[in-house]
């Protein structure tokens, strides 16, 4: 099981994605974040990450949920821990790794072109919170697109 850290960062009731240039999910806008190193807190490995991807100097909030999701045609398990982080309105991307971009609550939920499982998350941890664990099961067509039950 691989455990990574995702942020919710959000200004101006607007949240901040970044477009997936490796690993799973290419091309499609996500969560920023990334996989939590041997010896490292989650507080510490989420400031690392949004550091690392976007030059911003960010501090952990709280931890708003937690999520298992398993890619079955890897047959792979990824413990997610989502965060909540502070953003002032000062503050602005610097450096960033990735092609980024600020969504509304509507264009998240119904835009094409977000990761499924971070639409959920964002959703139920961030904009509900309601819940604070899911389960996560994402698949991959003949065609190579991917889809969650």
């Amino acid at each position: 099981m691989v455990n990574v850290v995702i942020a919710v960062i959000t200004r101006e009731d607007k949240v901040l994605l970044i477009k997936r240039e490796r690993g799973d999910f290419i091309g499609l806008f996500a969560l920023p974040g990334g996989k939590v190193e041997e010896s490292e807190h989650l507080d510490k490995a989420i400031e690392r990450e949004i550091k690392e991807e976007l030059g911003l100097d960010l501090k952990f909030n709280q931890l708003i949920g937690t999520a298992t999701e398993i890619m079955h045609d890897k047959e792979a398990t990824t413990m997610l821990y989502c965060c909540e982080m502070l953003m002032n309105d000062m503050q602005e991307v610097t450096n960033p790794e990735f092609e980024y971009r600020w969504f509304s609550k509507e264009e998240l939920m119904n835009s094409q072109n977000i990761v499924e499982s971070d639409k959920v998350m964002a959703q139920k941890f961030f904009y509900e919170r309601k819940e604070n664990y899911l389960k996560l099961d994402c698949y991959r067509d003949e065609n190579g697109k991917y889809y969650w039950k």
